[in-house]
């Protein structure tokens, strides 16, 4: 009886042992799965935002405007010209050379503005994309915490479960253990409850 007892108490042990087993590698499986789907999704987002950034830096170069110069400079350059027509050609060259350095300080000056402008809005761009993948990666992350709840909660209800199976073995085999020591005593109890 007792050889019997140990018998079906190990083989409980074992089917619990094995059903914790495929709760493991399931769990492991889904968890693996659940990070190799959110890296998929991450590296197609950072994907996605370099060829938006390249888009976006392309328009940004095809609307560049051409410089706006000073009314000095438009005046110098009024004035070569007449002093060109009047043939003063020396005084035109002097005026020339004028115009010549002012627009080149002027194009500079503009080309740096334009630089700045340019990386401001890039900056922009790329706050905005890194806010967006990091909204992604909370997502991911408030996902991968509910599925580890999850997991625990399962978890939980099969050990349960073991435990109430454990229980009611125990009952069983002591409830046989009394009906084989004292039949008589129980059959007697029995007919005084009849």
């Amino acid at each position: 009886m007792k050889a019997q007892q140990t018998k079906e108490r190990l083989g409980m042990e074992e089917a619990h042992m094995l059903e914790y087993q495929q709760f493991t590698s399931k769990w492991e499986k889904r968890c693996k799965d659940y990070d190799d789907q959110s890296e998929s999704q991450l590296n197609a987002m950072r994907e996605r935002h370099l060829e938006e950034l390249k888009e976006f830096q392309q328009k940004l170069l095809q609307r560049q405007q051409k410089p706006k110069y000073s009314p000095q400079l438009l005046t110098y350059r009024k004035t070569e010209e007449h002093l060109a027509r009047a043939k003063n050609y020396a005084q035109a060259h002097k005026i020339k050379e004028k115009a010549d350095r002012l627009q080149a300080k002027e194009t500079e000056q503009w080309n740096k503005m334009k630089q700045k402008e340019l990386f401001q809005k890039e900056g922009q761009f790329k706050n905005c994309k890194r806010q967006e993948l990091g909204a992604l990666q909370k997502r991911i992350n408030a996902g991968r915490e509910e599925q580890l709840q999850r997991r625990a909660f399962e978890l939980e209800r099969l050990i349960q479960r073991y435990r109430n199976v454990k229980k009611a073995l125990a009952h069983e085999q002591l409830l046989q253990c009394h009906l084989q020591e004292d039949p008589e005593r129980i059959q007697a109890e029995k007919l005084q409850k009849c």
